[in-house]
């Protein structure tokens, strides 16, 4: 065992031998524990927040602005929780050693689809960091009722909610900007209201730029850079005071972005959203309604980094559109409990296709035809139970159905004569003889029960069995060309992946346990921990079925048994109160494993053991907090996608907040020693690579060095 792995056990038992380390109980009021603001499911908004679950908002949310742009980036120190790179907008969310796709990510309600081979522009690249009010993260044990099509859990991304006056026409907002040192960061934002008693209305909009970041060894990452806004109207009426109806139309556009551990980059993507809710009484319950739209114009190819220029280069279109309706009805029942019942649909179509290039032997002169006319669709009904059996005990349990049918039309190779492409045309041949029409019946099942024996004590158990259907990518990639096979990729390891029409859907069933003590003080001691086992029948893995041409493996999608595990422990305890202000403590430990059991190779991108501790001082509105970040070394890696190695690594970080008035800002010293270290989940630098001429071993992609981040806002 090295150093810092030691280092980081034994701190963490001895955090957890005083009761030093864990959120608010469950029963009590909240208490804020940086950068995480957890709320209780015992408060007024009762199972909005699981035992078991973390939110981040308030404080959490505004600290958080000075960082980065992306949503997720809000909620990376919530435990269980770690982020895959990505672009510099969106990561790619894990839950629970579980990523992208198998994490149900919703916004204010709403599921999208990734509309990309690279998954380039996951759910929450459509809406800026400056825009959410609050972030809530379910994992394993997650309510039927939040949404299916998942296996790890619910993360769902709020938005402010619509305002309205007490009397008049009132109006007001904010404006805000940031900057961000160690990539050139710049960014402003804007939320403008007219709110009535009975109509409200509210304007928000972003935009973000940002060079390459530098590492800690003062070396440019390559495919770092980024330009992106969003703008989004909302329009809400209250005709009664227990009803409520809001359309909110966005856009969002990114004129480029580059991807590190990519071989593609973004060069442009244009969304439209409309979203429309509607909630009121029905009887002695609740009756919600929702529909939702969005299209997505997606374009790749290669930045400057990777050698690309105005023309040429080998442009890659995805076309998509995604349209949902949704029902739900909850209300009390005398003598059972809460009942919960809904309905929905989910309908995603796609093009995927890339242009011909004149004068290319290899890409010319047909247009390579990907997934054409792709469809997804999703019919969902569920039922949900919600008891309080004895006075000390609640419980939930709930079922839900989705039928998942799947399908897409004939493709095209670039050519079908020719040695380059023979691979790929005898390939595209074998796809469109096939009956690629398939038809998943999936069920999900959580049932969970809290123990609250007094107001300092909460215990959440359950069991559950979450089901996803492959994606559009997973089953229906057909490319078996070198070239062709490489740009799928989902998780920046640099193999090229093919899919697999015959996939079966990945079914989790998972146990998890949490326990959450407080001293009953307000700000006092407080203990959470979390232990966690999920076993997944016909997990979609990767086979190797043959070699790229720079050495990396060619991997298809298959399904294989895997197991995953880990423990969770966070929590705070106050040290002392001077004139100077309270000093507290806080930190936070998570440790998973995730194995291939038919193959016994270790699972991809598991995130090693890794904590979060800080001394946090607050005195009036001001907060300060000084931040040790330490990640254990990353040795247990995926053979078959030749993931690499990463050395364990400590940072520094300092933080502090506070609010004058109408204005409120948030600064921070990222890596304060300007640590040079690799990200676990950063795969390969391939825009270093390329840029250098494809020479050299690869490398993993480096973490940002030393950066000075500030945030500003100021309210009118």
């Amino acid at each position: 065992m090295n150093m810092k792995h030691t280092l980081l056990c034994s701190t963490a038992a001895a955090l957890l031998a005083s009761a030093g380390i864990a959120l608010p109980a469950a029963a009590q009021a909240p208490t804020e524990l940086p950068p995480i603001d957890a709320q209780d499911a015992g408060s007024a908004r009762a199972g909005d927040v699981a035992v078991s679950g973390t939110e981040i908002a308030g404080e959490a949310i505004e600290s958080g602005l000075a960082t980065s742009s992306d949503s997720l980036q809000l909620m990376s120190r919530a435990p269980g929780v770690s982020l895959q790179s990505n672009g510099g907008i969106a990561s790619l969310p894990i839950l629970r050693g579980l990523a992208d796709d198998r994490v149900g990510v919703l916004i204010d309600g709403q599921q999208s689809t990734n509309y990309c081979p690279n998954h380039m522009n996951p759910v929450s690249s459509y809406i800026d960091a400056s825009r959410v009010e609050r972030i809530v993260v379910t994992p394993t044990l997650s309510p039927v009722s939040m949404g299916g099509d998942n296996i790890a859990g619910i993360i769902s991304i709020e938005s402010r909610a619509p305002e309205f006056s007490s009397g008049g026409v009132e109006f007001f907002g904010e404006a805000g900007a940031t900057y961000r040192s160690v990539s050139n960061g710049i960014g402003a934002s804007l939320q403008a209201n007219a709110a009535g008693e009975k109509v409200s209305a509210r304007y928000e909009a972003s935009w973000n730029k940002a060079d390459n970041y530098k590492s800690g060894s003062g070396d440019e990452v390559r495919s770092t850079l980024y330009q992106n806004y969003d703008q989004s109207l909302l329009l809400a009426a209250r005709p009664a005071d227990d009803v409520l109806l809001w359309v909110r139309i966005s856009q969002q556009g990114v004129p480029y972005e580059g991807f590190a551990n990519q071989r593609m980059d973004l060069t442009d993507n244009k969304s439209n959203s409309v979203q429309v809710h509607g909630e009121g009484p029905l009887g002695a319950g609740l009756l919600t309604a929702e529909a939702s739209w969005r299209s997505v114009d997606h374009e790749m190819n290669f930045l400057s980094d990777k050698g690309g220029a105005a023309t040429g280069g080998m442009p890659m279109i995805t076309e998509g559109e995604d349209t949902s309706v949704k029902l739900s009805y909850d209300t009390p029942v005398e003598g059972v409990g809460r009942v919960r019942v809904g309905a929905e649909m989910f309908r995603a179509s796609m093009d995927d296709y890339w242009p011909a290039v004149p004068g290319s032997m290899m890409m010319s002169p047909l247009d390579y035809v990907n997934i054409n006319d792709g469809e997804r669709n999703r019919t969902g009904v569920w039922a949900e139970w919600e008891a309080a059996p004895a006075p000390a005990w609640s419980t939930l349990f709930g079922v839900r159905y989705e039928n998942v049918e799947m399908d897409t039309g004939e493709v095209q190779p670039y050519s079908w004569t020719g040695m380059m492409n023979m691979p790929d045309a005898m390939a595209a041949m074998a796809f469109n003889a096939a009956d690629r029409a398939r038809e998943d019946d999936n069920i999900d099942v959580t049932a969970k029960a809290t123990w609250r024996p007094s107001d300092t004590l909460a215990v959440e158990f359950g069991a559950a069995q979450k089901t996803r259907s492959p994606n559009l990518y997973e089953r229906y990639a057909w490319g078996r060309g070198s070239m062709s096979s490489s740009m799928t990729n989902m998780t920046g390891d640099g193999a090229g992946y093919v899919g697999d029409i015959n996939l079966e859907p990945e079914v989790a069933r998972s146990l998890a346990a949490t326990l959450d003590w407080s001293d009953g003080v307000k700000d006092g001691r407080v203990l959470r921990v979390s232990g966690w086992a999920t076993h997944v029948e016909d997990y979609i893995d990767a086979d190797r079925i043959g070699s790229l041409r720079d050495g990396l493996p060619m991997l298809q999608f298959a399904n294989h048994k895997a197991e995953l595990y880990g423990l969770e422990a966070t929590g705070a305890m106050p040290l002392w109160q001077t004139g100077y202000g309270d000093t507290r403590f806080t930190g936070t430990v998570s440790w998973a494993k995730g194995e291939n059991k038919d193959t016994g190779d270790n699972l991809y991108n598991i995130v090693p053991l890794q904590g979060l501790f800080a001394l946090e001082n607050r005195k009036g509105v001001w907060t300060q907090a000084l931040e040790l970040e330490l990640v254990d070394e990353k040795d247990d890696i995926s053979a078959v996608r030749q993931e690499l190695r990463t050395p364990g690594y400590v940072l520094v970080h300092l933080r502090a907040g506070g609010e004058i008035g109408r204005v409120r800002f948030a600064a921070a010293i990222e890596n304060l020693l300007d640590q040079d270290y690799d990200l676990p989940l950063g795969g390969i630098a391939f825009g270093d690579y390329k840029y250098d001429g494809r020479t050299g071993p690869y490398h993993q992609v480096a973490g940002p060095g030393r950066s000075f981040n500030l945030s500003l806002n100021v309210a009118f």
